[in-house]
């Protein structure tokens, strides 16, 4: 008996049974693009919605900026910063959970603060927009060197005073007397909430000589005024100047005041 023969391959127009279509070799490939250009119109729109987000949240920091400077009656604008992605959830629900307001040279009933930050964490604000109030509030006013000597020069007959870093909470006051270079060792201390205590130590020139008396120093420079109702804390002599912790709970701002409980 022989072998039945294989069957002929079937012709289908243009192919045959055992070669694929020339449409499938091309189906792959168009896929494939399809997929890319979908993941591609995906990035695009993912970084229009970014954008978006950033603008947004560029536009509601200036907001923010323009009536903090206007509440707190200052003579620029601070810088306001708004923490938290995506933003525009947090611009519908109109609450924000982390901001944070950084200002220069902020004039304290006559007397400079070099730099004032300021970390607002559960901002509410208005469905207007016209007011806002703050869980908590933490910060910290820097004061220069340079303004704390400009200030105790003036109150005090012993000409001009340069200050310094000293050990711990001291500072070294420098000037001179009668032609001679004179340096204090000062502690700084916050009394009251509002006032910089200034209690001379120690001279290392010989009193004697000079006819100094250590309570001819000390001095009590009022702090007041701050922003938000900040409540002066804790100080911290440190390499460029004295740096005072504040606080404050359920700190209000409207349109014209700002208020906190401490």
């Amino acid at each position: 008996m022989t072998a039945p023969s294989p069957e002929p391959d079937r012709y289908y127009g243009n192919y045959y049974e055992d070669e694929p279509p020339v449409s499938a070799l091309r189906r792959a490939p168009r896929q494939r693009r399809r997929g890319l250009g979908c993941l591609i119109a995906l990035v695009i729109l993912a970084g229009l919605l970014v954008g978006a987000d950033r603008v947004a949240a560029a536009i509601t920091e200036n907001q923010l900026a323009s009536k903090i400077q206007t509440s707190q009656k200052l003579k620029t604008k601070p810088s306001v910063s708004i923490d938290g992605f995506p933003f525009l959830t947090q611009v519908i629900s109109r609450h924000f959970d982390h901001a944070t307001v950084d200002l220069d040279n902020y004039d304290s009933n006559g007397f400079p603060i070099q730099h004032i930050h300021a970390d607002l964490r559960g901002v509410h604000v208005s469905s207007g927009y016209n007011s806002a109030t703050v869980d908590t509030l933490t910060g910290t006013a820097t004061l220069s060197y340079d303004q704390v000597a400009a200030k105790l020069s003036s109150l005090v007959d012993f000409g001009k005073i340069t200050l310094s870093q000293g050990t711990g909470d001291h500072v070294k006051a420098s000037y001179s007397v009668l032609g001679i270079s004179v340096s204090a060792d000062v502690a700084v201390s916050l009394v009251g909430g509002n006032k910089l205590d200034l209690k001379t130590m120690g001279f290392d020139t010989p009193l004697s000589a000079l006819g100094l008396k250590t309570g001819d120093f000390d001095q009590q420079i009022p702090i007041g005024g701050m922003p938000f109702g900040m409540q002066l804390k804790d100080l911290q002599v440190t390499a460029t100047g004295v740096d005072i912790a504040a606080t404050g709970q359920n700190v209000v701002l409207t349109g014209n005041t700002a208020n906190s409980s401490g």
